[in-house]
């Protein structure tokens, strides 16, 4: 079995409905990374609840990158 990755640059994630409670990484311009489930997704803002339960907004200016690994088959 192995993996792919779905990477969502910063013009796909605004308003983008199709992220929601998916289990994502998400990267800041600082280069810092957040592990969580998208909550809310705006056109300028997200927001995820990483495993601890706590919650973390970010603008989307803030955003360098989401990605997400996928299993496949093959």
């Amino acid at each position: 079995m192995g993996k792919r990755q779905i990477i969502y640059r910063s013009a796909q994630i605004s308003g983008n409905q199709n992220l929601l409670n998916l289990e994502i990484n998400l990267v800041t311009r600082e280069s810092r990374v957040w592990h969580g489930k998208i909550t809310s997704v705006g056109s300028s803002s997200v927001e995820l609840k990483d495993a601890r339960g706590g919650k973390h907004a970010f603008t989307i200016d803030q955003v360098d990158r989401i990605y997400r690994d996928i299993k496949t088959d093959y």
